[in-house]
């Protein structure tokens, strides 16, 4: 992570002045892969490593507060989330927007990579809620009516899995995103993020004439390489929640949010940059700093790659990757941070 441009980008981006950073780690982020596998060695002593530390969870995160999306052009990819997906642009500036659902605190930052931004993999996409079963044939139909109109280059479903029934459609910025109904009988089967994410749902004439109405941004999803050892990450380091899951996957959560994330195990992997991450608030300035030298001690046994901290009055924040080389924010503000971060 190049601190000086960390500093200056930070005071413009976010409207500060005066940033310091505090020293990470010097490694460069996935130095030692081959882009489809984590680094070597990384996993190899986290079970011991972790619980040498101290107390865990090393991190108590208030809340899972933003996720951090990379399309191609803003001008192509906004259409769909406020067009297709019921959510509002509340911020947006030189390279960055804030999207938000109506009915989710959770916002997502989606930065502007450029025509030579990535294709993301299917197992590293957003999905948004809707409250019936019938609305996803509606929604799969209104999007193959209109996929020329908003650049979709694939359209997926509807199809059946576990307890949800989706449609994916992939967006002009080369991510996949879902939208899903989610069995709302499966909380009988210990899958509490079957409850409803809304407390009032979006009414019909809010998101007129398609069929279907998202009514949350409910989750998103990564990947992992061995789920027993990752859940011990991120519950004893992280400080996450397994809210659900199957015999294959994992959901995490922090705190009371409903919205959550999917990780699925995999052997062969795209690795994603930083500019694709999730954020974690802490309460304050003072426990990231204390997160950022016990997650320190975790360097080559948990943790692959941890950023300097950029600090900002009262406020801040670093990234690291984890042992699968997901990349994370760690930060006490509650305003998102526009930084792609490469």
């Amino acid at each position: 992570m190049r601190t000086a441009s960390c500093v200056r980008s930070v005071s413009s981006l976010m409207g500060g002045t005066g940033y310091t950073a505090r020293a990470g780690s010097e490694v460069p982020a996935c130095a030692e892969n081959d882009g489809l596998h984590p680094s070597k060695g990384v996993r190899s002593t986290i079970c011991a490593a972790v619980l040498e530390v101290g107390a865990m969870p090393l991190l108590q995160p208030e809340s899972l507060s933003h996720g951090h999306y990379e399309c191609r052009l803003l001008d192509e990819t906004l259409p769909v989330f406020t067009d297709l997906l019921a959510s509002e642009v509340v911020r947006r500036d030189d390279g960055a927007a804030v999207v938000r659902h109506p009915n989710t605190p959770w916002t997502l930052v989606v930065h502007e990579g450029g025509p030579d931004a990535p294709v993301k993999p299917h197992a590293n996409h957003y999905g948004f809620r809707v409250s019936e079963h019938t609305e996803i044939d509606a929604a799969a139909a209104y999007l193959q009516e209109h996929r020329e109109r908003y650049g979709l280059t694939l359209i997926d479903g509807p199809r059946g899995s576990h307890f949800a029934y989706s449609v994916y459609i992939d967006e002009p910025g080369g991510n996949t995103i879902e939208i899903e109904h989610y069995n709302p009988r499966a909380a009988l089967h210990g899958r509490q993020i079957a409850a409803p994410h809304w407390s009032e749902p979006l009414s019909a004439e809010r998101f007129p004439g398609r069929g279907y109405v998202p009514q949350a941004l409910s989750h998103g999803t990564m990947q992992c390489v061995d789920k027993e050892t990752s859940n011990r990450f991120y519950t004893e380091v992280l400080g996450l929640n397994i809210v659900g899951g199957g015999n294959i996957s994992t959901y995490i959560g922090a705190a009371d949010d409903p919205w959550y994330i999917v990780v699925l195990p995999a052997t062969e992997r795209t690795l994603l940059r930083p500019v694709n991450r999730y954020a974690l608030r802490l309460a304050n300035r003072a426990d990231v700093l204390s997160a950022h030298d016990a997650l320190g001690r975790l360097m080559g046994s948990g943790v692959s790659h941890l950023g300097d901290v950029c600090e900002d009055g009262s406020d801040a924040w670093f990234v690291l990757s984890d042992l699968d080389a997901n990349w994370w924010e760690v930060t006490s503000s509650a305003e998102p941070n526009l930084l792609a971060l490469g």
